[in-house]
């Protein structure tokens, strides 16, 4: 279920001065309009709802001590133009003629630099080496479901460089299955220097409903400007993609730089390392995860390290727009990494409509180093609980910034067992932290909330406790 705003607290107006000072009672208007997601009413020009009235813009700038994190931008390389090789009209003829792969050195293919059209997808068997930098590939591939490039029930396959074309533009039929690169069932896949683009479904499609593919590496490779998401993952166990970029992607639902969506219990999501790569400008999701009910809790199930977030899902009112998504999520690690100017932060939700409320409780999300600045609304939005929320030397700098409202750093909708150490939420339009009568057993140690607009926590029901 896709929360509003305007959904997910009902909360009375309490501020509380700090993880050290005591609390103080103010007094909330009478009635709340209907477009404040808070339960009450936004101040008016020279009004006060409580005892002072709110600036009706959060600080300017944070303190300057706090630098946001650098992170290293992705070392993208696409890959160089060889010199000699085949006619790529002619690669379909030198593949059959091949033979079977019985183990050993890759035969390695290298096609001639140039524009190249396909009128049928490119199957590539097992122990191939395409060299195909410098060359693009463009589909005229007619129907609904043939990819440009198919990579299924293969081993020891590798393409390197070469820009891949969906000509999503020119293909009128409506589907999510016209991908770029399809990976299905296979083993020991590696995509490097190149780039996926203008696909009508996603840019690189990996796994099956139930059948994983094994031990995928993608190094440099960019996915822009793809219908649905630049990459999805359902069914995958060890993927190691480094110095990626997914950027401007979406104009199809689930709009996202990367989709990590299983459609079977049974599907399996192991081991999946997204290192030094960067998701912008994505319509909706720069990262997303939503895994099925009955998939188990994996440990470090997904990771992701010194990656960065910027400018996703702005165009939306949702609160599940964002630069990370998490629904349902199953054993993800966030470490050390930085989101800037997305529409919210993070956000988790546990189940959504239609879920057994036994999915309540279920999920382990970690978040270690993270920094998440200049936020259009909350830098983390929690909308209902997961089994367990760790977030340590995280800052939430300059969240909510849009005007049309009044929210903070960090948004408790639902849930138990957060906890938060030595983090930082300041520069808010409204408080630090703020939790619905409902949340349980968040612990605040060693927190900063200093320096929002409205004070530091508002949680006047709800269980949280301060440490140090």
């Amino acid at each position: 279920m896709n929360f509003d705003r305007r959904q997910v607290l009902t909360l009375g107006l309490l501020a509380v001065a700090g993880c050290t000072a005591t609390s103080a009672q103010a007094t909330a208007p009478a009635t709340a309009p209907s477009n404040s997601p808070l339960g009450r009413s936004p101040a008016s020009p020279g009004t006060s709802p409580a005892t002072s009235t709110p600036p009706t813009a959060p600080p300017s700038s944070v303190p300057t001590t706090l630098v946001p994190r650098k992170v290293p931008a992705p070392r993208f390389v696409l890959a160089a133009a060889p010199g000699g090789g085949i006619d790529g009209d002619s690669l379909d003829s030198r593949l059959a003629a091949l033979g079977p792969y019985r183990g050993g050195a890759l035969r390695k293919i290298v096609v001639r630099p140039g524009k190249y059209s396909r009128t049928r997808p490119l199957r590539l068997p097992s122990g191939v080496h395409l060299v195909a930098a410098g060359a693009t590939f463009i589909s005229r591939i007619p129907g609904a479901q043939d990819p440009l490039v198919d990579i299924s029930n293969v081993t020891d396959v590798t393409v390197e460089g070469g820009t891949w074309d969906g000509n999503s533009d020119s293909v009128k039929v409506v589907t999510e299955w016209k991908h770029n690169f399809r990976i299905h069932n296979s083993r020991r896949v590696t995509l490097t220097g190149l780039i996926a683009q203008h696909a009508r479904g996603d840019g690189i499609y990996i796994g099956s409903f139930r059948t994983p593919s094994l031990d995928v590496t993608l190094t440099s490779v960019k996915c822009r400007k793809n219908f649905r998401n630049g990459m999805s993952i359902t069914s995958c166990a060890g993927l190691r993609c480094t110095d990626s970029i997914f950027n401007s992607n979406g104009e199809s639902s689930p709009l996202a730089g990367v989709d990590i969506e299983t459609h079977d219990p049974a599907a399996p999501i192991r081991d999946l390392r997204f290192t030094r790569c960067a998701f912008s400008s994505n319509t909706a999701r720069g990262f997303l995860v939503v895994m099925d009910p009955g998939n188990p809790e994996q440990q470090g199930a997904i990771r992701l390290d010194g990656c960065t977030f910027e400018k996703n899902g702005l165009a939306s009112d949702s609160s599940l727009w964002a630069g990370i998504t998490l629904i349902r999520p199953r054993g993800v690690e966030i470490r050390n990494c930085v989101l800037r100017g997305n529409h919210v932060g993070i956000a988790v939700q546990s189940r959504r409509g239609g879920d057994p409320k036994s999915q309540l409780g279920r999920g382990v999300v970690t978040i270690e180093g993270v920094d998440v600045v200049d936020s259009d609304r909350e830098g983390m939005i929690v909308l209902n609980g997961i089994r367990r929320l760790q977030v340590t030397d995280t800052r939430l700098l300059n969240s909510s910034r849009e005007q049309d409202g009044f929210f903070s750093g960090i948004l408790l909708g639902g849930g138990s067992n957060m906890a938060f150490t030595d983090c930082v939420s300041t520069g808010a339009r409204r408080f630090g932290l703020q939790a619905a009568p409902s949340v349980r057993r968040v612990v605040l140690t060693r927190c900063s909330f200093t320096g929002n607009s409205a004070g530091e926590l508002d949680a006047p029901k709800a269980g949280v406790k301060v440490v140090g």
